[in-house]
């Protein structure tokens, strides 16, 4: 185009002089003067358009390209540079009309084929487009850019035969060359052709052996194809030539695994947990893969080596201390469980497992006031959490603070939406009433305990005695105790409950049998089980032995009535 603005230029200048000389302006037809002005008002126009176009200034330029059409009809250079802006601003059937005109008129112009097969691209007529550049390519076919566009093409409408022989062409021109490898890899693997992919990614592999990306494609390419040897030798090499590999030993962990070579996989999940190179996101991620189907005892056994590697390697993150806290917690060793989950929190002290394991550290530990401390500062993190309602309540009812207990439990309830979370709210509010006297709000947390889950034993139990302490629904006490002996006949609390219900139907032998085997199943029997005892012998007729037991309750201690001392002194039976 710099060679049009030339003669452009030239041009204007041999038409000012032209009418500078009157001779010749004299001798000329007036047809003449017509063709010359029109030829100067284009050549005019059009290198307005070129300075408006070269300033970014389009709208001018459309408008003097097309008043240099105007005074030049033929005039294929404006035609081709309109052919640019309308394209660019969205008039693409003008732009086409108007590269197409000027590709007639300069057929051997490859700046306006290639103009024009751009425009049949963009607008999906890839024969057209081919066709044009089938021509281009015959007159340079050692041109690589019309090859590249032309396999593009081929791509896109899915020909992959006909791209590869378009590859094989370039690879005799080009020689050996990364690009091709890899092109014909992809086309081949999407083919499904998995030998001719492989094929490609080993000369790949040749060409370039110390790329060890490409060995790792040509790795996984041969575990596609179950030659896991050789893909094994490729993890290996890149092993050697890249130690710190970020990725190696999260394949070489898997082949290992799936060779069933569980002790190899091991040694190279702890290498890529502590591979400095593989980021930490991905460690997890493998961590959370490894344990898939494993047992607890495996978990257990493997987990302190993986929570040292991650400590070692990630002091500030907090999986690695929560992974030995949770390996004491497995251990029952709660102590130290809960020092590890402490350290967890140090790095992530939002994190909701955490919290959780810390809080049933501390309830089995015995200790309600770090238990209440830590689901407070839980509630203030996630208010929405049931569970850490249902832990705090816990925790309070322990302290015997049982005004606090139900106003937490009741709160948690609401937000419960699981029904076994919601029947261990009921069995807490329903002992916490209890405590608080109050026995209506107490049964009725145990009835929706019973509807929700009637095979609850250790309601079932509490329920039947608190009826048995009120002489009340004696029958209905009756059949809950029985469901829990049947369940568990050895469990000592439950065979009391029932001997004292039959003590209170005046079911006396039967109440003598059931306490005699409390006794045999229990070693450390409480005081209620011999002042329980001791009733029932004075209702059979048995006032000395009797005595002996309420004695034993007493040495004993516990949960014993307030009559019992004046039993012993009295030696007779006070309700």
């Amino acid at each position: 185009m710099k060679f049009r603005f030339l003669i452009v230029c030239l041009f204007m200048l041999l038409a000012n002089s032209s009418f500078a000389q009157s001779e010749v302006v004299d001798e000329a037809t007036n047809d003449t003067i017509i063709v010359k002005q029109d030829i100067a008002k284009n050549a005019e126009f059009f290198s307005k358009g070129l300075e408006a176009k070269y300033n970014e200034n389009y709208p001018v330029a459309i408008y003097n390209f097309e008043q240099a059409l105007r005074f030049f009809n033929d005039d294929d250079a404006s035609m081709y540079e309109l052919s640019a802006l309308y394209l660019s601003s969205g008039r693409n059937a003008d732009a086409l009309s108007m590269i197409q005109q000027a590709a007639a008129l300069q057929p051997d112009n490859k700046w306006y084929q290639i103009r024009l097969a751009q425009i049949y691209l963009q607008s999906g007529d890839y024969q057209l487009f081919m066709t044009i550049y089938d021509k281009l390519m015959q007159d340079e076919p050692d041109n690589l850019d019309y090859l590249e566009a032309y396999i593009d093409v081929l791509l896109r409408i899915g020909e992959y035969d006909k791209v590869i022989e378009k590859l094989d062409v370039v690879e005799q021109q080009v020689g050996k060359n990364e690009m091709l490898y890899l092109q014909k890899f992809q086309i081949y693997n999407e083919q499904g052709k998995n030998d001719l992919a492989i094929k490609e990614l080993e000369k790949l592999v040749d060409f370039i052996p110390e790329n060890t990306r490409y060995r790792a494609m040509l790795a996984e390419a041969y575990r596609k194809a179950k030659r896991d040897k050789d893909a094994y030798q490729q993890y290996l090499k890149i092993k050697e030539l890249e130690p710190d590999n970020k990725y190696i030993n999260v394949s070489l962990m898997d082949y290992y695994q799936s060779m069933g070579e569980i002790d190899k996989a091991f040694n190279e999940f702890i290498a890529a947990i502590k591979n400095k190179n593989l980021d930490y996101e991905t460690k997890s991620q493998i961590y959370e893969f490894w344990f898939q189907n494993k047992s607890d005892k495996d978990t257990n056994d493997d987990a302190e080596d993986i929570g040292k590697a991650f400590i070692e390697t990630h002091p500030d993150k907090s999986l690695g201390y929560y992974i030995i806290g949770t390996v004491h917690f497995n251990n029952k060793d709660y102590s130290k469980a809960k020092e590890y989950y402490q350290l967890a929190l140090e790095c992530d002290n939002n994190n909701f497992v955490t919290l959780y394991q810390l809080a049933l550290c501390y309830l089995d530990l015995q200790d309600y006031h770090g238990a209440i401390e830590i689901t407070e500062k839980a509630l203030s993190l996630y208010p929405e959490q049931p569970l850490f309602y249902l832990f705090n309540g816990m925790a309070y009812f322990n302290l015997k603070d049982y005004e606090n207990t139900v106003t937490v439990l009741e709160k948690g309830r609401k937000l419960s939406a699981n029904k076994e979370l919601t029947t261990n709210f009921d069995t807490y509010i329903g002992d916490t009433y209890h405590q608080l006297g109050n026995k209506q709000k107490a049964y009725e947390a145990y009835d929706r305990v019973l509807k929700s889950d009637p095979n609850n034993i250790y309601v079932a139990n509490n329920y039947a005695y608190f009826l048995s302490l009120d002489n009340k629904d004696l029958e209905r006490a009756l059949q809950m105790s029985a469901k829990t002996v049947k369940a568990e006949p050895k469990n000592a609390v439950y065979l009391d409950t029932y001997a004292w219900i039959l003590y209170k139907l005046e079911r006396y032998d039967e109440a003598k049998k059931y306490m005699d085997k409390v006794f045999k199943y229990d070693k450390n029997p409480q005081g209620v089980n011999y002042e329980h005892l001791g009733d029932i012998l004075y209702k059979l007729g048995d006032t000395k032995n009797a005595v002996k037991n309420w004695k034993k309750a007493k040495k004993a201690g516990g949960e014993v009535s307030e009559f019992l001392e004046q039993k012993i002194k009295d030696e007779k039976l006070y309700e």
